[in-house]
Parts: structure tokens; C-alpha cells; sequence
């Protein structure tokens, strides 16, 4: 699966740093963190809301009644009642 995301500056110099430490490609060191993270969060309840309040929650707009734009807050609920997540 092909996947293309955009990163700030400071990640992606980050990035470069930690997969020429490894002496891996960015690509490998991206694939490696991905499964790394998914077997933390398979293994370990726990970390399923520890990654989800310090990543995904992050912003507080998950919670709908904190999106003042009323635009917004429809997106935000529709989403929520796509994906399913935990308020």
C-alpha cells in the first residue's frame, strides 16, 4: 500500500536523524514505528488511551460541544459516528 503524508520541517529533519542513526531508509524507519506502535496498542490495552489522549485527542476536538463553529461540530460528529470514537 502506497501512503504519502506531509510533514513539518522539524518532523521530517527528525525523521532523517533517527533512520540515518539506524542506518535504515526513512520509508523502513517510518514502517518499523508503525508496527511497532500497532503491536504496543494490540499487547496493551493501556496504551490505547495513553496514545489516544497524548495523538489523536489532542486539541480537544474530539469532543463536540467544545467546536464552536457549528460547521465544524457537524464534521466532527459525523466523524465520531463513522469511526466510532470514545468521547
Amino acid at each position: 500500500m502506497t501512503l504519502s503524508i506531509r510533514l513539518p520541517a522539524e518532523d521530517e529533519a527528525m525523521l532523517a536523524r533517527a533512520a540515518r542513526a539506524l542506518r535504515v531508509s526513512k520509508s523502513e524507519f517510518i514502517r518499523r514505528s508503525i508496527a511497532a506502535y500497532a503491536m504496543k496498542v494490540a499487547h496493551t490495552p493501556e496504551a490505547i488511551a495513553e496514545i489516544d489522549a497524548a495523538y489523536i485527542g489532542k486539541g480537544g476536538l474530539r469532543d463536540p460541544a467544545k467546536v464552536t463553529n457549528p460547521q465544524k461540530r457537524a464534521i466532527v460528529e459525523r466523524l465520531r459516528a463513522k469511526h466510532g470514537y470514545a468521547g
